[in-house]
């Protein structure tokens, strides 16, 4: 059976630890029908108790007008608190269709960025490419990382891409270029990005290689262009960096990302090689979002440790894993127990207030959760502040 239709099934479930491995699973997957983006937004506007898991993780998926329709009626009617949530997914939508409710956007999006999708809908090759120029500029002479800068830089990047005005040439010459270098420049970087945009696959191996750098805004770009191109080449070509602590956590997302066989025997080669056991809780993370059988051995073995890191909320994750492929374990119920009051306990810390479901109290704090880093980036932990 395939992910998709295995995942189906549960896509809104009632069971809100399920719910939360479906929607980390989806989170990074470039292929989700854009009709269960539609989906899981009716459910969260529905379920209060869902709304902003639901919201942050769909923060990948494109936005097509039935959901850009649902995100026009429901901002006004939403808390401040949450609002900003739903109001970030419109960047998600194609220029065009956003002109197209530009009447009923205009309070959530700025002038500056209505201007640019103006010139990218009308302008020609050398307004476009200048604006592309300043806005490296200005990310190069930043003192800090701007993501609004990064993100103009990728809209501009997507528009030269789509009329052809960048070439498969130039691109070498700037990879080419950019990786004899101890630090990417952004145009490097955006660079990366038009590799995927073109489907540019004889770069496999070179991204690959990147996974060592560390640069994390690099490393995310490589990351997004490796899973997108969905092929066992990529397997193939990550798999040995699965095996390296400094590369495991952007390989491991990778690979997860790839639903095939080669992927799942590359996670679990990785797995019994592995001597870290925060490096063997990515891995089953990883393979436990790929919801197949194959790695049920590896994963109850797993589960006889008694310790588990702060990177990865294991006993959410394998619970969730269990549920969808069908299967039982004797330790299910505590497993779910302990991700629920962790759940509790950190919405309680962030203003959520306590879930519909109440659960005992079990005094043991093994790990964390595996969430947005709480400094604020947008990452999860294990890319940011818990690497």
């Amino acid at each position: 059976m395939a992910f998709i239709e295995k995942i189906k099934p549960h896509l809104t479930s009632d069971d809100l630890l399920i719910q939360q491995t479906v929607l980390h699973a989806l989170h990074e997957y470039p292929l989700v029908p854009e009709e269960w983006t539609v989906e899981l937004l009716k459910e969260a506007f529905k379920n209060k108790d869902k709304l902003s898991d639901i919201l942050i993780y769909v923060d990948h998926q494109k936005i097509n007008e039935d959901a850009a329709k649902l995100l026009i009626e429901k901002i006004p009617t939403m808390d401040k608190t949450q609002a900003h949530l739903a109001i970030r997914l419109l960047d998600n939508m194609e220029i065009e269709l956003a002109l197209q409710y530009k009447q009923q956007l205009k309070k959530y999006i700025n002038q500056k960025t209505w201007e640019l999708y103006e010139l990218i809908q009308t302008g020609t090759k050398e307004t476009v490419c200048q604006e592309y120029r300043n806005t490296i500029d200005k990310l190069e002479r930043a003192n800090s990382f701007q993501h609004d800068q990064f993100e103009k830089a990728k809209k501009l990047a997507k528009c030269m891409v789509d009329h052809g005005w960048m070439t498969a040439d130039e691109i070498g010459q700037v990879i080419q270029k950019e990786v004899k270098e101890q630090w990417f420049s952004f145009n490097g970087i955006l660079t990366v990005y038009m590799i995927g945009l073109m489907k540019l696959d004889q770069y496999i191996p070179t991204l690959a290689g990147m996974l060592t750098r560390d640069e994390d805004v690099l490393l995310e770009e490589v990351a997004d262009v490796l899973i997108r191109f969905q092929s066992d080449e990529v397997v193939k070509e990550v798999a040995p960096y699965l095996k390296k602590s400094e590369s495991i956590i952007f390989a491991s997302s990778v690979v997860e990302n790839i639903k095939s066989e080669h992927a799942i025997l590359a996670l679990r080669e990785a797995y019994q090689a592995a001597e870290e056991l925060e490096d063997q809780d990515m891995l089953i993370e990883a393979l436990c979002h790929q919801f197949s059988k194959q790695a049920l051995p590896d994963i109850s073995a797993h589960m006889e440790n008694e310790y588990f890191s702060s990177l990865v909320d294991i006993e959410q994750v394998v619970y969730g894993y269990f549920s969808i492929i069908g299967e039982q374990h004797p330790d299910m119920e505590y497993w779910k127990q302990g991700a629920m009051e962790r759940e509790m306990d950190f919405r309680q810390e962030s203003g959520q207030g306590n879930l519909l479901h109440s659960v005992p109290v079990r005094n043991d704090n093994k790990v964390g959760r595996n969430d947005h880093c709480p400094c604020g980036s947008g990452k999860k932990y294990k890319k940011c502040c818990g690497k």
